[in-house]
């Protein structure tokens, strides 16, 4: 039995595809996507119709379920800062059926292969924003005592590794969107063959420039400039530029006694922003 696993796919539908076609030349039986498919990005709704139209296992991811949130009513806040209006965009693009789809994603499944177990979720059964990393083994033992599989498939963390750990597998595939590690994209291939378990990393390598006119010629672009910064500079260097940014702004906000609970205020968002990227060794205009 072989599967291919693929998580954070993040609207990028440029690498994705590629990716999807390759996969048709390597005799795959199932298909396993373990969520965000959208926002941060361009392409949605196409991402969401190839996977729709894929023979596979899909799982909510926490920007899937964050958009949800949105249109049921919460988050509306969103509307009021530029910090969020990469997810308002992410909400707007996406047409009634794709939105419909979203719904009907569970958070986490458990599934038999092969006679091998296996228990797909995006970032953690416990918490949709937990990032679980290569040697999480507090949480590597609880998933073992909870849910007792042999395999366990998850994404979030932008980063791919493969764990083995009490006789279980811990596998997370990269992004093959947004990854925030070493370049390339990536995703996996997962092969169960009379009762072995192997896990092969496969890398998508793609032209800067052509990943930069796909961004910058795009409505997305126009519409999210300061949050398309971002994306391009960890696209370059494979950092996750998103926290460290965040994370510098809200510091910046807290010595000048500034309330972040619902967002970051526009100036400074866009000041901090600013001088953020000149530190970066890319600097994107």
């Amino acid at each position: 039995m072989k599967l291919a696993v693929f998580a954070d796919i993040h609207s990028n539908n440029l690498v994705f595809k590629k990716a999807y076609e390759d996969t048709k030349k390597m005799a795959i039986d199932k298909y396993i996507f373990l969520g965000d498919y959208v926002t941060d990005g361009i392409d949605s709704n196409k991402v969401l119709e190839i996977v729709k139209n894929s023979d596979g296992y899909v799982i909510r991811g926490n920007r899937d379920d964050a958009i949800l949130s949105y249109h049921n009513g919460q988050n509306q806040h969103w509307n009021d800062y530029i910090q969020w209006q990469n997810m308002v965009y992410g909400y707007q693009v996406l047409n009634t059926e794709n939105i419909a789809y979203l719904k009907t994603l569970p958070f986490f499944q458990t599934i038999k292969v092969a006679n091998k177990k296996i228990m797909m979720f995006h970032a953690s059964p416990y918490n949709m924003t937990e990032k679980i990393l290569k040697e999480s083994y507090d949480v590597f033992d609880k998933l073992i005592r909870d849910f007792n599989c042999d395999i366990y498939l998850f994404g979030h963390s932008h980063r791919s590794f493969v764990a083995f750990y009490k006789k279980c597998y811990f596998i997370c595939p990269g992004s093959i969107g947004l990854p925030c590690e070493d370049y390339p994209f990536k995703y996996g291939i997962l092969t169960i063959e009379k009762g072995k378990i192997s896990y092969e990393i496969i890398k998508v390598y793609y032209n800067y420039q052509e990943l930069y006119d796909y961004y910058t010629k795009s409505d997305y672009y126009q519409k999210n400039t300061p949050w398309c910064r971002l994306i391009l500079t960890t696209l370059k260097d494979g950092r996750d530029h998103f926290e460290y940014f965040i994370n510098y702004s809200k510091k910046v906000a807290q010595k000048n006694n500034i309330d972040t609970s619902k967002g970051i205020p526009d100036n400074l968002f866009l000041q901090t922003l600013d001088d953020y990227l000149q530190k970066q060794n890319y600097y994107i205009n």
